[in-house]
């Protein structure tokens, strides 16, 4: 997903939030808006918290969800 060509040592919250300094990246979904700091070790948990259509490119009528009517 997204990830730079050299990715910078930079602390992060990894796995557990415990901090890292495993080189780390933002990753981004679909449309380049970032979602979380992420490295090869804790990359697959943390974007497993987001719907994967939002993970790849997108338009509006993929992320869509019905509204429930207000009684």
């Amino acid at each position: 997903m997204n990830e730079p060509n050299e990715p910078k040592a930079r602390e992060h919250a990894c796995l557990d939030g415990i901090p890292s300094r495993e080189p780390s990246w933002w990753a981004t979904d679909g449309r380049g808006i970032p979602l979380c700091r992420v490295c090869p070790v804790c990359k697959k948990q943390k974007l497993s918290r987001y719907r994967p259509e939002v993970l790849r490119p997108y338009d509006q009528s993929d992320v869509d969800e019905a509204i429930e009517a207000e009684y």
